[in-house]
């Protein structure tokens, strides 16, 4: 049996291919469509300048992101009963089954093929994030009943952009009661105690992304002196002092990061004046140093996005190089090195070429033990790299 019918929008760029190819995106200049008979959150048929269909998405006609596709099969309802399936398949891809890590993505937008909305999990708290008003409108209730048959979900948050946020709708709130205990809630992370604010924090509350390369990066710390870089609330600091760093300095501009980081270091019981906390600009920080008198064997550098715009591009990738060239003027040879980008216009091909333009003007040579993406609950499509926006690439500096 068909599917039902939909108003139709119409390519006016050949994008056919690509949307075959799975990038789920349709831009306002790519697209043809009567504005005024569509509201945020319709459901519509895509099809090409001869009137073929392409594909069935959702419109958000005051967006940039003007549809987002769901399926290109033209049999397939785009409604309640398949955002249930996908759901269901999203929570197939993440198990935790030994109750170790509570905090974790639930559903990543596009990498789960449910565009434009996310979900994360801290313990008995759901955060969602939804892209635009099309996905607030259209699959907020849904996915929010779906859910709570799937967890024990006390309390419900919802996350909006700055763009998409007004008076009224503001960037965050609580949906449904408040937490008695406030917006701070703690959550495991391979049996480690964190702590994060899902109204004012970061993203959703944490950078949830980097979990595994916290593991990673933590596991070769064991006797090594650490320094974290744009430290934050020490997420690297606490996985690297958990597996037996000798000492770890954790830098941030941030005060109250800092202090948050302090406090996780409290909450694991690893607190001791080995472990230092520093208020201070990266720069002035790594001014103190040579390669004669940095104290430390590993260290990790992972900045907020320099490119948040394609535009930026020119500007960010400067930024990376004078921010890691900085760095290893001033590690001793043997250093290991993990360098993070979080920007999604910063491709992998890329940010290895900046690293080794950065080696090159400090006059070091790199040695790559690994480059990595984000977690196994960081989804994301073959035919939207966007997705694959994080990088961590782990190297040994040397001099010789």
């Amino acid at each position: 049996m068909g599917a039902k019918s939909y108003p139709e929008v119409t390519l006016t760029q050949s994008l056919e291919q690509t949307l075959r190819l799975g990038h789920p995106w349709i831009y306002a200049d790519a697209v043809r469509h009567r504005k005024h008979s569509l509201k945020a959150g319709d459901v519509v048929d895509v099809v090409d300048r001869d009137g073929e269909f392409v594909g069935r998405g959702v419109i958000d006609p005051d967006n940039p992101v003007r549809v987002r596709v769901w399926t290109l099969n033209k049999d397939v309802d785009v409604d309640d009963e398949l955002l249930r399936s996908r759901i269901k398949a999203a929570r197939r891809r993440r198990q935790y089954p030994d109750g170790m890590t509570t905090g974790f993505r639930l559903l990543n937008g596009e990498g789960d093929r449910i565009p434009g909305l996310v979900c994360d999990i801290y313990d008995d708290v759901a955060v969602l994030r939804p892209d635009g008003l099309a996905a607030e409108k259209r699959w907020l209730e849904p996915a929010r009943d779906i859910i709570s048959r799937m967890f024990s979900i006390k309390h419900w948050v919802i996350r909006r952009s700055a763009i998409h946020s007004s008076k009224e709708r503001p960037v965050s709130q609580w949906w449904g009661e408040a937490r008695p205990q406030g917006s701070v809630v703690e959550f495991l992370e391979h049996g480690l105690r964190y702590e994060c604010d899902v109204i004012e924090g970061q993203k959703t509350g944490f950078f949830l992304d980097m979990r595994a390369n916290r593991e990673r990066v933590g596991k070769l710390a064991a006797g090594k002196r650490v320094l974290n870089l744009f430290g934050y609330t020490g997420g690297f600091s606490l996985a690297s002092a958990a597996q037996g760093a000798a000492l770890t300095t954790t830098v941030d501009l941030a005060a109250p990061a800092i202090a948050q980081a302090k406090r996780h270091f409290e909450l694991n019981g690893l607190y001791h004046p080995g472990h230092e906390f520093v208020v201070s600009d990266v720069f002035d920080y790594l001014e103190q140093f040579d390669e004669q008198t940095a104290p430390f064997e590993l260290a990790i550098c992972d900045p907020p996005s320099f490119a948040h715009k394609r535009r930026d591009l020119p500007r960010a990738s400067q930024a990376y190089i004078r921010l890691f060239a900085s760095l290893m003027r001033v590690m001793p040879s043997g250093t290991m090195l993990a360098l993070g980008s979080c920007s999604s216009h910063i491709g992998r091909d890329l940010f290895l070429d900046l690293i080794a333009q950065a080696a090159r003007e400090a006059g070091v040579q790199l040695v790559l033990v690994g480059v990595h993406g984000a977690d196994h609950d960081h989804t994301f499509l073959p035919g939207f790299l966007e997705g694959d926006y994080l990088q961590c690439v782990l190297a040994t500096l040397h001099r010789d």
